[in-house]
């Protein structure tokens, strides 16, 4: 009993060593995971922080990036308002400018409508000008045609027209029909065709239409360039005053109530119409030319009428 006893206390003894050191070792194994643990924890906070740290920065530059495009969205949108009230502005001043066009297009047609009527008023002074301008063309055509129209057309030998119309709106006649050579006394075939004459003028100025317009009717002498100028002189100037004497003498009525009308003048050898000194160009240059004055103030009147209506 006594070894029994013993060998249970021996057992014993050795029981509890062996179970503190597994116990020491557990707790050992234990503070060693507690400890890799940590580590763990120490390393993974750390992984942690940097990728917080990073996070922190990256966020804080994307922050930065969100405040500067804030700023310049805060900027786009100042100068969109800005353009927009310049836009605004644009299309007050387009709406004007329209109102402008169509005020414009308005009175373009108004002045369209003037121009128009001032042309046809002008068409109309131009018109009676023109007829005025032609009256001295006319008056002396139908005294020609008067003429032609009693004795025929009267003809040199040579064929030429001895009495005609030249380009400055003249009646010609030439000397032989009325003169002799060197003479002023009219013959008896010139005083028949000067009592033609005298009736067409009377004819013609009976017209107050027509009359209104004459300022004077001017019998004008020519000479040829044989003898002196003084004798030319003078013998162109009695040459046209007889042929006014002989028209007012075959025609009373045109000397008492038209007579104030002619007017005679001379020009001697000067302003030939044919040059040379053959009796061809000589001929030509003996004559009597009759021509028609314009009464100036009736075409000023057209125009001073026109005017006064503008």
């Amino acid at each position: 009993m006594r070894l029994s006893r013993t060998r249970q206390a021996t057992e014993e003894e050795s029981f509890w060593p062996s179970f503190t050191d597994v116990m020491s070792s557990l707790v050992f194994v234990l503070f060693f995971c507690i400890m890799i643990m940590v580590i763990r924890q120490i390393v993974n906070a750390s992984v942690w922080d940097e990728r917080l740290l990073n996070a922190d920065m990256a966020l804080t530059s994307k922050q930065e990036q969100l405040d500067a495009l804030n700023l310049s969205l805060e900027s786009v949108n100042e100068e969109l308002s800005i353009k927009m009230g310049q836009l605004e502005n644009l299309e007050s001043t387009l709406s004007e400018r329209e109102a402008e066009i169509d005020n414009l297009r308005s009175r373009l047609e108004q002045d369209r409508a003037a121009l128009s009527q001032k042309e046809q008023e002008l068409a109309e002074v131009r018109s009676q000008l023109q007829e005025i301008s032609l009256l001295r063309l006319s008056i002396l055509g139908q005294v020609k045609d008067s003429i032609e129209k009693e004795l025929g057309s009267v003809l040199s030998a040579g064929g030429q027209p001895l009495v005609d119309i030249d380009d400055n709106a003249n009646l010609v006649i030439n000397s032989s029909l009325l003169f002799d050579k060197g003479s002023s006394r009219i013959s008896p075939s010139g005083q028949v065709l000067l009592e033609k004459f005298a009736l067409a003028f009377e004819r013609i100025l009976s017209n107050p239409e027509i009359r209104k317009n004459i300022d004077s009717i001017i019998i004008s002498g020519y000479a040829d360039s044989d003898d002196t100028f003084d004798y030319n002189y003078n013998l162109s100037c009695q040459r046209a005053v007889a042929v006014i004497v002989a028209m007012m003498k075959s025609n009373p009525v045109l000397e008492t109530t038209y007579g104030a009308y002619f007017q005679a003048s001379g020009f001697s050898e000067f302003r030939p119409v044919a040059l040379g000194d053959d009796e061809a160009a000589k001929s030509k240059n003996r004559r009597i030319q009759i021509s028609i004055n314009i009464k100036d103030s009736n075409i000023q009147k057209i125009i001073t009428d026109y005017m006064s209506g503008q």
